[in-house]
């Protein structure tokens, strides 16, 4: 999605020493500076090096070896087809590192080699950047491609009538390919029955997303929920930005809040960050959750986070994700291309509901500052 994020230290780091690793500057023995001279440099505690260096080894830039420290992981002698390209945005985050172990430990196991690619635009470029068919390496047996901001689609068809191709998490219009996704449609429709069973009727929707099939699954299942309760949808109440951008994003809730009697009671977020965000703002305008507003998140991207925000959300299982990829690629890698392209396989991945304490009536709890609901 396209968001502006801060990185923390550790993913600030990681990312350094991942252009470092690409620039070859560890040629000479493949090993990396010890975790002492890595913190002296980053002016970082041990324990955020350590954090970057797990973050690499889970991507399976680098292995660590005990005392002997960390080494740049030399990829096994490949032969013609026998390596898949993983191409998934650049800033690391729970989901995609789910999602990347889940995937390396399927094609680990089948002796295939991986390597990732970052798809994340550069600044200013509206576009993902999608790898070039005509410049994959000879052994490369497939692509898995995660397309999070608006795509070329002749590019991906391109490489998809050149390499089995998977998108995962969504697919992308005009673009016949395989792919591994979640029911959204049920995700969106379970945590609106949620609501609706609490007694709400004015249900807002809200995404930072607006070109995601994703969102547009979510959306229909709340819609679909809304009209088999038999309660009307109000146009106002949806609202579908591109990207959280202030003072748009505080403008907009202000007003969709000061509807009076017609203001929402709950609001169904697209994924937990707009869910983070709102969550935060309403504990800034001293509004209570979910007393004045219930408000449901996404993803359980981080649960230990979500937990403390008391967050209700909707699991996605990341690691089968990218098992699930890796094994149509498997599948894939010894079809001819007019086999392959005959028909695609479109496999869904079931979610669940986790019920917190933003979405469910009690006494008054407004949020603390620190983000955790008082009882």
């Amino acid at each position: 999605m396209p968001r502006v994020e801060r990185l923390f230290q550790y993913q600030e780091i990681a990312r350094e020493l991942r252009q470092e690793i690409l620039r070859g500057d560890f040629r000479h023995d493949g090993r990396l500076p010890s975790e002492r001279s890595l913190g002296e440099r980053f002016q970082v505690q041990r324990n955020t090096v350590r954090q970057a260096l797990a973050l690499l080894e889970s991507e399976g830039q680098i292995s660590t070896e005990g005392k002997r420290g960390s080494f740049i992981r030399i990829p096994p002698v490949t032969v013609v087809k026998n390596a898949f390209l993983i191409s998934l945005p650049g800033e690391s985050s729970p989901d995609l590192v789910r999602l990347s172990e889940g995937f390396n430990q399927t094609a680990d196991r089948a002796g295939i080699a991986v390597r990732k690619l970052d798809t994340h635009p550069e600044e200013g470029h509206p576009f993902d950047h999608v790898p070039d068919a005509e410049r994959l390496s000879p052994d490369t047996g497939g692509v898995v491609l995660w397309p999070q901001n608006p795509t070329k689609d002749e590019k991906l068809i391109r490489l998809n009538a050149a390499v089995p191709l998977v998108l995962v998490d969504r697919r992308v219009l005009g673009v016949s390919a395989d792919s591994v996704r979640f029911d959204d449609v049920a995700g969106g429709q379970m945590v609106t029955n949620h609501l609706l069973e609490q007694g709400h009727r004015r249900i807002a929707f809200l995404t930072d997303d607006v070109f995601a099939e994703t969102v547009h699954h979510r959306w229909q299942g709340y819609a679909t929920a809304m009209e088999e309760a038999d309660v009307p949808v109000e146009p106002t109440h949806s609202h579908f930005f591109h990207g959280l951008h202030e003072p748009f994003f505080s403008t907009a809730i202000r007003l969709l809040l000061s509807q009076g009697k017609k203001s929402p009671t709950a609001i169904v977020c697209s994924n937990d960050i707009v869910a983070f965000t709102l969550l935060r703002f309403l504990r800034d305008e001293g509004i209570r959750v979910p007393d004045d507003v219930a408000v449901t998140g996404y993803g359980n991207t981080m649960p230990n986070y979500t937990e403390a925000m008391a967050l209700t959300s909707v699991d996605q299982a990341f690691f089968e994700l990218g098992r699930a990829a890796a094994g149509i690629l498997l599948d894939r890698i010894g079809q001819s291309t007019p086999e392959r392209l005959k028909e695609t396989r479109n496999i869904t991945i079931p979610v669940k509901l986790v019920v917190r304490k933003s979405s469910v009536s009690g006494p008054g709890t407004p949020l603390r500052s620190g983000g955790e609901g008082q009882g």
